[in-house]
């Protein structure tokens, strides 16, 4: 009985150490959550008025002055920039991006340019073609680095490495709902549904021009506001599995606790049954 006993409060002790893990870790990711999402919201303004820019002018685009980035090359491969995490302890988050590119990504006819510790590490042992030169761009993200990133994928396209270059990254939708997704880097998509204005803009000194300008900075705030977006989905998804975890190791300390209590009883009612059966011989 007093082995069940100790072993009973071990294991209270135990998971108590586990829950102040899981607590601390929901309090930083909670922190970094709220760090993100202000970035995101910050910069969605800004981000959203030069994809419209962009839009607008690849809708004036005419195929005479059709830009160098607005067609497929002549390549066997096309270029994924994949965001994943550094760090596991996340829910679904990394196994959602694993699905979702084994499910709409061939490996023959892809290179990954792979964004986090963990998706290297699947993805290499799934026989992906990996570019890891940026696997820790998430870790500390600076605005530089993904110049860097913008510059090189830039680079790779206009040297016909790659036939197109494409993201796939985590939406947010809100705390709870995080939906992979994959838009298009390069070539440039001509948008559909561009509202017409009373007065069109004049442009000069020409459309393409203006689209071979813009490219890099229209490149650099999109892959920006992506890897925000994903480390916000990545927290959140974070703090809702810490919160979680120390739910439930609140649950089972008090079912803990309730059968240490019951055990520690017996214990008392049986040694009280001896010494009053020890007084009666």
């Amino acid at each position: 009985m007093a082995a069940n006993l100790n072993k009973t409060k071990r294991r209270i002790v135990s998971v108590n150490s586990t829950k102040k893990i899981t607590k601390a870790m929901e309090l930083v990711a909670t922190v970094k959550l709220k760090r993100y999402k202000n970035i995101m919201l910050n910069n969605d303004r800004y981000t959203n008025e030069i994809v419209s820019l962009m839009n607008l002018l690849l809708s004036k685009c005419s195929d005479e002055d059709s830009s160098i980035y607005l067609n497929e090359k002549k390549a066997d491969k096309t270029l994924y920039i994949v965001i994943n995490s550094n760090l596991g302890l996340c829910a679904g988050y990394n196994n959602d991006i694993y699905h979702y590119v084994d499910d709409n990504i061939a490996k023959n006819d892809a290179t990954l340019l792979v964004i986090g510790g963990k998706g290297e590490n699947y993805f290499s042992k799934d026989g992906y073609d990996i570019d890891n030169r940026y696997v820790l761009l998430n870790e500390r993200i600076s605005f530089e680095d993904i110049i860097k990133l913008a510059r090189y994928v830039f680079g790779l396209f206009a040297k016909n490495k790659y036939k197109a270059v494409k993201l796939v990254y985590t939406k947010y939708v809100n705390s709870i709902k995080f939906i992979p997704d994959m838009i298009s880097v390069f070539p440039l998509a001509k948008a559909k549904g561009v509202k017409e204005n009373l007065c069109p803009p004049l442009f000069d000194p020409d459309v393409k021009t203006l689209i071979d300008e813009l490219v890099p900075i229209y490149i650099t705030s999109l892959l920006y506001q992506r890897i925000i977006e994903s480390q916000v989905s990545e927290q959140a998804s974070r703090r809702t599995a810490m919160d979680n975890a120390t739910d439930n190791a609140d649950d089972l300390i008090n079912q803990l606790t309730l059968e240490y209590n019951k055990a520690r009883q017996a214990a008392i009612t049986q040694e009280i049954t001896e010494v009053v059966a020890g007084q009666k011989q």
